[in-house]
């Protein structure tokens, strides 16, 4: 009988508490009134009377004795009904146990205790201290589940690989069976992901024995509830609305479609399954107490990048202009990858490469640059026209502003120098400017120089050079200090002044 376990094993605490009372051979002990012993448990109970020498049992809740019991057949009348009350229809076939928390000890005395065993039986009761003849399931993780039948939790166990293959546009039962039958899969999910292998980390041991009844697991679904998220977690629900598709709630809550399936295996059997308005759904994300672990294939196109522009320069080609001999191309490989998983999660450290394809080969841009230098042509790039330059009024710093006022941070009245090559066309003066120059570079561009300190060193037809100094910064004109009033133009006209800043490169 299973409930006579009980009887036969556990800690033999409380056996010294007797023996100092049991007479030697040929010795006979007498229990007066004045001894007043007591047992000291849970229940605490007396000692009434000496006889003949039986067995006790002793039942112990933590190492701590809770009581001792007076008659044993009433002990194991206790246990059938509570099996018949309470467990029986759940559990057929089978007999209750005491909890995992209870264990007993039996000894033979020639004292007998006062019968409080409905007392005892009545506190174990109370407080649930039963067990019943189960499965533990224990890995070698540390993780241990209790079930009712072994065979529910091997085939959620084995379903529950099903969350860790590819399941995008493949149907990961099959992939699962070709593995199981050595066979390799040959079909890629949507993502480009081909499974390889798998296998659980966590060996298991399986002993049949009593469990305790709270964390039994009594079905399929509870065992797929455990490998999802052990005993204790916080569920997350959605309540479905208009229009919800399995694969839109899976996207929105941020879980896999087959974590959804197999979290809500009770009512959802398909992925195309249709939905109910004010269903609730189990989005908690999978969390296993149990590791697997997973190979798979991806196949990546990837970039391939060309070197960087290359310039070729071109004697023939007047200076400023360029044009793109090569255009700039990228190129990519196929690339084969062997990735492990663990638990859905990538094991970066495990990544290798398998192979790599070149699919197009990249094309480095090739720029012609011209290097032929006209005297009064500009190269289209201008420097600022002073020495030690800074802006004291920029674009726009006042409405109408469409200059830069520049000084020199040194020289108040240093320089002025030519921002590029070109012909001299206007050297004039007038109230607001002062004196001013206006160059022509002959390639669509004009500069302006307002409030020189002087007429400017040359006349009107004269070519410069890029930096030759055309005269001094002053304040002539309309002016609160030294400095330069300085504009790129379109035309050698006041109104067609242009953004400077793009143009000015040294």
């Amino acid at each position: 009988m299973l409930k006579k376990i009980g009887l036969m094993t556990g800690l033999l605490l409380g056996a010294a508490a007797l023996t100092f009372l049991t007479p030697k051979a040929n010795e006979t002990y007498v229990l007066s009134a004045s001894d007043k012993l007591e047992t000291g448990g849970i229940i605490n109970q007396r000692y009434v009377s000496e006889g003949n020498q039986k067995e006790n049992l002793s039942i112990y809740y933590k190492d701590q004795l809770l009581g001792i019991v007076h008659d044993l057949d009433e002990y194991e009348a206790f246990l059938d009904r509570i099996y018949d009350e309470k467990y029986a229809e759940d559990f057929p076939d089978t007999e209750v146990g005491l909890g995992e928390d209870i264990h007993t000890s039996t000894i033979l005395s020639v004292l007998e205790v006062e019968d409080k065993d409905e007392e005892i039986f009545s506190y174990l009761e109370e407080n649930n201290f039963f067990s019943i003849m189960g499965y533990k399931i224990e890995f070698s993780n540390g993780s241990i589940a209790y079930v009712k039948n072994s065979d529910d939790f091997m085939q959620a166990r084995e379903d529950f690989v099903l969350n860790y293959l590819e399941s995008k546009g493949v149907d990961p039962a099959k992939t699962k069976k070709l593995l199981d039958n050595r066979q390799t899969p040959t079909t890629y999910s949507a993502d480009s992901l081909l499974d390889v292998s798998y296998r659980y980390l966590d060996t298991a041991k399986i002993s049949h024995e009593l469990v305790p009844i709270d964390l039994i697991l009594k079905d399929y679904d509870a065992c797929i509830t455990w490998l999802s998220f052990g005993y204790d977690y916080n569920a997350k629900y959605y309540t479905v609305v208009e229009g919800d598709m399995i694969e839109g709630v899976a996207s929105k809550e941020g879980v896999s479609i087959m974590n959804l399936l197999s979290v809500n295996s009770d009512i959802l059997k398909s992925e195309s399954q249709l939905l109910q308005v004010g269903e609730q759904l189990n989005v908690t994300p999978i969390d296993s107490p149990i590791s697997i672990e997973t190979v798979k294939q991806r196949i990546a196109v990837e970039p391939d990048y060309p070197e960087d522009t290359r310039y070729e320069y071109d004697a023939t080609l007047r200076e400023g202009q360029r044009y793109v001999k090569q255009s700039y191309k990228v190129g990519s490989y196929r690339v084969q990858y062997k990735e492990t998983y663990v638990n859905g999660e990538l094991v970066t450290d495990k990544t290798e490469e398998v192979s790599r394809l070149q699919l197009e080969y990249p094309q480095q841009e090739i720029v012609v640059v011209g290097t032929m230098v006209i005297p009064n042509v500009g190269s289209g790039n201008f420097r600022l026209p002073v020495d030690n330059a800074i802006v004291t009024c920029n674009w726009g710093c006042y409405y109408g502003h469409t200059a830069l006022d520049v000084a020199n941070r040194y020289s108040p009245y240093g320089s002025v120098r030519a921002a590029d090559r070109g012909t001299i066309i206007v050297a004039s003066y007038t109230s607001v400017n002062g004196y001013y120059v206006i160059i022509n570079h002959n390639n669509g561009f004009y500069t302006y120089y307002g409030h020189m300190n002087q007429p400017a060193f040359f006349g009107v037809g004269t070519t410069v050079a890029k930096g030759e100094v055309i005269g001094q910064i002053g304040m002539t004109g309309i002016a609160t200090g030294p400095h330069v009033h300085f504009e790129i133009r379109t035309s050698p006209y006041y109104g067609s002044s242009i953004y400077p800043w793009p143009y000015i490169g040294g």
